[in-house]
């Protein structure tokens, strides 16, 4: 039996016994709500610890990947659901019910959106604030307003989404469809909620991803281009990449005696004098590295080409050979989990940036990760939304709502 399907038997086995109990609580003399908010509260436990060791068996395996983003989306959100259930148990104990576990449990959606609403706030006025910085420092671009967008985005989606939430819950039109109006009041906070612990599930992920310090023990490193001035000159956001791989170089050096092969990694673009391979050379030349250890790869056209053709060279030379791969500070973890995509084995160090074009940038990595895992978004926001339905019809026969 596979881990998936233990765990969906699991979660069918525990719903049925509380609900077996429920009954029985509510229908007898034998009063078992003490009992039930109990195992709740252990079972909810039990979940949480299982995502933990989940995400610490995944990261020994890859450690850049979107299903530790979405298990720390959800043991965030456990962590809090358990916090709730735990005051209940602690505050009502000798006056628990049926009903105050039902309404509890239920609400944990709603409870959480309001629980993480100003840290959601802060970060939607951040954004904006360095995005004006941003558009002082460089050029008025469509790329560079995105930190705007984003952030008055947000701020005008908790607006509307209250509005939404308030409408419908004093709604006359549908106040005699209990159960649907019960089903859109959670709806909408179980969305949020889903998109809350995915932002700060997502900073966390990258955060680490670009302070991690690969192992003195590489033979390659790859070096991940990007857009280089008119004239060929590397620009400072390459330029850093750069650097920050010749220092790796150096410290390994240092540390183990071990020499590594660098190969930096960009094609020609229509507007560029040269590949940003060749002008990385020029300057890893310019800095000391030798000449014969550097391979350049001149071909590719994105980050999942970098990693493709820069594979392709290093298994001429060494199949088994460890690899390092630089790049900018908020780029680390989508490339990482492009190279693990590609079957490649490394890990990757970010150069930093300026403070005021990072929160942009992080922006941008967002939602290509959004973008590129839409379908497993779409099935986890629909799977939660069935089990809240259900948890609706649920109270709807037993008089909870």
């Amino acid at each position: 039996m596979s881990k998936k399907t233990y765990g969906i038997i699991s979660v069918l086995l525990f719903i049925m016994s509380i609900v077996i109990l429920a009954v029985i609580d509510k229908t007898s003399n034998i009063k078992l709500s003490l009992a039930i908010q109990i195992i709740l509260v252990v079972y909810l436990i039990k979940i949480t610890y299982g995502c933990l060791l989940y995400i610490k068996e995944q990261y020994k395996k890859q450690k850049y990947s979107y299903s530790i983003i979405m298990n720390l989306g959800l043991v965030l959100f456990l962590i809090i659901n358990i916090l709730r259930q735990i005051n209940l148990l602690i505050v009502d104990w000798n006056e628990i019910s049926i009903e105050a576990i039902y309404k509890n449990t239920l609400e944990s959606f709603s409870y959480f959106a309001y629980f993480i609403l100003p840290f959601i706030i802060i970060l939607a006025v951040y954004s904006v604030i360095t995005n004006i910085f941003l558009i002082k420092k460089e050029k008025l671009r469509a790329q560079n307003l995105l930190g705007i967008l984003f952030g008055i985005g947000i701020l005008i989606g908790i607006f509307a989404s209250q509005v939404l939430y308030e409408g419908v819950k004093n709604s006359n039109f549908i106040d005699s469809q209990l159960i649907l109006k019960k089903f859109i009041d959670i709806g909408i906070n179980s969305i949020l909620c889903y998109f809350y612990c995915l932002t700060l599930a997502t900073l966390y992920c990258n955060i680490m991803a670009a302070k991690h310090k690969p192992y003195y023990d590489k033979d390659f490193i790859i070096i991940l281009g990007t857009r280089m001035k008119d004239d060929g000159s590397l620009t400072p956001i390459l330029k850093a990449r750069v650097d920050k791989a010749i220092e790796f170089a150096k410290e390994q050096k240092e540390q183990s005696g071990k020499d590594i092969i660098f190969i930096p990694s960009g094609g020609q673009g229509k507007d560029e004098i040269m590949s940003e391979a060749e002008a990385m050379k020029t300057y890893l030349l310019k800095n000391g590295i030798k000449e014969e250890n550097i391979i350049i790869e001149n071909q590719s056209k994105n980050t999942l080409q970098n990693m493709k053709f820069s594979k392709n060279i290093i298994n001429e030379i060494n199949e088994n050979g460890k690899i390092a791969f630089a790049t900018t500070n908020y780029h680390v973890f989508r490339s990482g989990v492009i190279a693990n995509n590609q079957g490649i084995d490394c890990e990757g160090m970010g150069s930093n940036t300026n403070w005021y074009f990072y929160t942009n940038a992080l922006i941008r990595e967002f939602i290509a990760n959004i973008v590129s895992q839409r379908k497993k978004h779409f099935v986890i926001i629909t799977s939660i939304n069935i089990v809240l339905f259900i948890l609706v019809l649920i109270g709807y026969n037993f008089n909870l709502l």
